[in-house]
């Protein structure tokens, strides 16, 4: 029976029958597992699960709450789920979902999802992802909430206004693993990466302003840098080596470490892509027309060289219930020299980076300085797994105030970075952020009613 039923198969796909195995039905299988590998890997340089699994959540389920200048807009469950999730999507629906904001119900998507860039997609690509949507993720039936958020925003038709003013990637053609290095360079950083989608101003729309391309955008409390190849707002001294190991370990050497957003975007898709992608990715980037910044007149990780000031310790422990206010110095010993140094040098091996031709210290803004100093770094690639304590209101170690926070950061910048920068208490409060709140409910167990279907991002 098995091998009339191999004979049949091969025949209806014009194949023939060698040694009992259909030939036809063999390389389709090969290429279905080919395909599903490309859809893979795309996903992971689109970096999807990202936005779309809430902490503690299922990949891609949805639920995670995304912080908007209009309100918080929750991201959908993407697994084949066919109620909660996109299992009933047909190709054509995920298209429309993919590149052009469109739910299957027909209603706009927000554009937290980045579909004005994913419509730079080639349709092989579409495709690819689309298989290993159906077939390579686990569904979960799972049903996030609504996205509320305030007038115009609540009304969906009013999508179609902002689609007409945003500017569109055109879909690419062909095999888009075949293009020459710069063009599967701007392919990534276009499409499949969005870089523009954090690191591009916006107008007043909340539109990208195209001919400020890659120019640093505020982003929840940290600031998404000038990546540019302008020599000191951006990154002109950076060489291509360096962006690709920034890409693939969220750390450069002498230059940059990856925190928040950019350290979340390495840990789940840059530190996955090969290194002739990283290349061609870096390679784009550096030749992307430089603009330089208003706040920035010298490369950022060109400030500050290793100090060594007399040694601030009197041999009194200092108590936690002494209320006494600790100087910028008294602080950086306190809760910073340990790991970094009382030069600021950090370890040998830049586990610890310095604080001198750090980028992060010798920006002219404090945005990123701060919030690296609340909410930690937590990374892990394959390089191996990063860490430093949040010094925030939930910290582990020390809790810091906005005041303390203030000052830390005024000397830090003092003594390793760009200057006295005059931080208040009050900029850090308004950089503070509260800790999201889980937005998904736990599942429904088994023989409950079923949710109905949600809507999506």
């Amino acid at each position: 029976m098995a091998d009339i039923k191999h004979i049949f198969w091969s025949l209806l796909l014009g194949g023939a029958v060698l040694g009992g195995l259909p030939i036809a039905s063999a390389h389709a299988e090969d290429d279905e597992q080919a395909l599903m590998a490309r859809g893979a890997y795309l996903a992971t340089a689109g970096d999807c699960v990202a936005c779309h699994t809430r902490p503690g959540g299922k990949p891609f389920a949805g639920g995670l709450e995304i912080a908007t200048p209009k309100g918080a807009v929750i991201s959908t469950n993407i697994t084949p789920d066919p109620q909660n999730g996109i299992g009933a999507y047909t190709l054509d629906d995920f298209e429309k979902a993919l590149r052009r904001g469109l739910r299957k119900d027909g209603a706009y998507l927000y554009p937290v999802m980045p579909y004005v860039s994913y419509a730079g997609l080639t349709d092989q690509d579409v495709r690819a992802l689309y298989t290993w949507f159906m077939h390579g993720v686990q569904p979960v039936a799972e049903k996030v909430p609504e996205t509320q958020i305030g007038f115009p925003g609540n009304i969906r038709m009013s999508m179609m206004a902002w689609n007409m003013l945003a500017e569109s990637e055109k879909p690419e053609t062909g095999d888009s693993s075949t293009y020459d290095k710069l063009r599967r360079g701007h392919y990534l950083a276009t499409a499949l990466e969005h870089c523009g989608t954090c690191h591009t101003p916006r107008n007043f729309m909340l539109v990208e302003q195209q001919d400020q391309y890659l120019a640093g955008s505020q982003l929840n409390g940290w600031f998404a840098p000038n990546i540019t190849p302008s020599n000191t707002g951006g990154i002109g001294d950076w060489s291509e080596d360096d962006l690709v190991a920034y890409l693939k370990t969220g750390h450069a050497k002498g230059r940059s470490q990856a925190a928040g957003p950019m350290g979340e975007a390495v840990e789940h898709s840059t530190s996955h892509l090969s290194d002739e992608d990283l290349h061609a990715l870096a390679a784009f980037i550096k030749q992307v027309p430089a603009h330089d910044d208003d706040m920035e007149h010298q490369a950022r990780d060109s400030f500050g060289t290793a100090t060594q000031e007399p040694d601030l310790r009197s041999g009194v422990v200092h108590r936690v219930d002494d209320l006494n206010e600790l100087d910028g110095p008294a602080l950086y010993d306190a809760n910073c020299a340990a790991c970094h140094g009382a030069n600021g040098a950090g370890t040998a091996d830049q586990y610890v980076p310095s604080l001198y031709t750090n980028s992060v210290v010798g920006s002219g803004r404090t945005d990123n300085l701060v919030m690296t100093i609340l909410e930690g770094v937590n990374r892990t690639t394959p390089s191996g797994h990063v860490s430093m304590p949040s010094f925030g209101s939930h910290s582990d170690v020390q809790r810091l105030s906005d005041e303390e926070i203030a000052r830390l950061v005024n000397y830090l910048t003092i003594r390793f970075g760009s200057g006295d920068h005059h931080l208040t208490a009050e900029q850090v409060g308004v950089m503070r952020q509260p800790p999201p709140v889980p937005a998904v409910a736990p599942a429904a167990p088994q023989g409950a009613a079923q949710p109905a279907p949600p809507g999506h991002t």
